[in-house]
């Protein structure tokens, strides 16, 4: 199949069949004994769940039944998986369990997050600015966020389209995802004032945090780690909150000029990012939050 095929492909049906197939595979597999369960550690540095196995089996074989041989499958407990003549033909990017630590200790908020990037532009670039299109499906709710490049976003088949309210405060709810403590503390909630913000959360699913904030439920967005959060868990949330309106900043510490569209979407990448529901907001969060290490 050539790459004019390959674009002619209905990947928002596909990615969400795949999605819905590591979402059935967790379920089966979701009981107090096996959500425990340790097999090792994946690609992408993350001890890997028996669960987190189950999905992206189940995602893999069906992109497999519908794509055959013709993609390369990019996930977090695999790695890299490619195909023969596999320079030109399009990345399927799998995080088949996000929100591990949530699904593990029974916290209901973990999802399957897919993303296709695509040979666009005609360059090989993995990058955020060729990501097409993506899906992530709550596991425990069985909502279903979707987008494609220039398409819209969508939530169970409703277009999203951010909505504007006023508010007694410039960012009524901020989102964080960061994994220590003192890293949360230093350089983000120590940079922020009560008049800035009103309320933050945390919700353990970087993928989901994406998509509340694409529904509206949240002004603002924090995705950080020291060093920089991996790459590989952005590109799906990244592409839907995008495409419902959401403007985003690269806060990674030496990088603030460099645009998120040319960066790289893979295990070696790290991405310091800022989103918000627009730009007044987002430039607020900027100038408190400007060069996270």
């Amino acid at each position: 199949m050539s790459g004019k095929d390959m674009r002619r492909l209905n990947w928002s049906a596909i990615l969400r069949k795949a999605a819905q197939a590591g979402r059935s595979a967790i379920l089966k597999n979701y009981t107090e004994s096996s959500r425990h369960k340790v097999l090792g550690r994946g690609k992408g540095g993350d001890m890997t769940l028996r669960i987190d196995e189950v999905s992206e089996r189940a995602v893999y074989n069906s992109l497999r039944r519908d794509l055959g041989k013709t993609f390369v499958f990019l996930s977090e407990e695999a790695g890299e998986i490619t195909a023969p003549h596999h320079s030109d033909l399009p990345v399927v990017v799998c995080d088949p369990l996000d929100g591990s630590h949530n699904a593990e200790v029974g916290i209901p908020f973990f999802s399957v997050a897919l993303s296709v990037i695509e040979n666009e532009n005609g360059n090989n670039e993995r990058t955020f600015g060729n990501i097409t299109n993506s899906v992530i499906t709550s596991i425990k709710t069985d909502d279903e966020f979707y987008a494609r490049k220039g398409g819209g976003s969508f939530r169970n088949g409703k277009g999203l389209k951010l909505v504007q309210r006023n508010t007694s405060h410039p960012v009524n709810t901020l989102l964080v995802e960061t994994s220590h403590l003192e890293y949360l503390r230093e350089n983000i909630l120590s940079k922020l004032s009560k008049d800035d913000v009103n309320k933050t959360r945390l919700l353990g699913s970087a993928a989901l945090s994406y998509c509340m904030l694409a529904s509206g439920s949240a002004e603002g967005f924090v995705f950080a780690q020291s060093g920089g959060a991996r790459t590989i868990d952005s590109p799906a949330g990244y592409l839907i909150a995008s495409e419902a309106g959401c403007v985003f900043s690269n806060l990674t510490e030496g990088m603030k000029n460099s645009p998120i569209e040319k960066v790289a979407v893979g295990f070696s990448s790290r991405l310091n990012i800022l989103g918000a529901k627009n730009t007044e907001i987002l430039s607020l969060l900027q100038k408190k939050l400007v060069n996270l290490p």
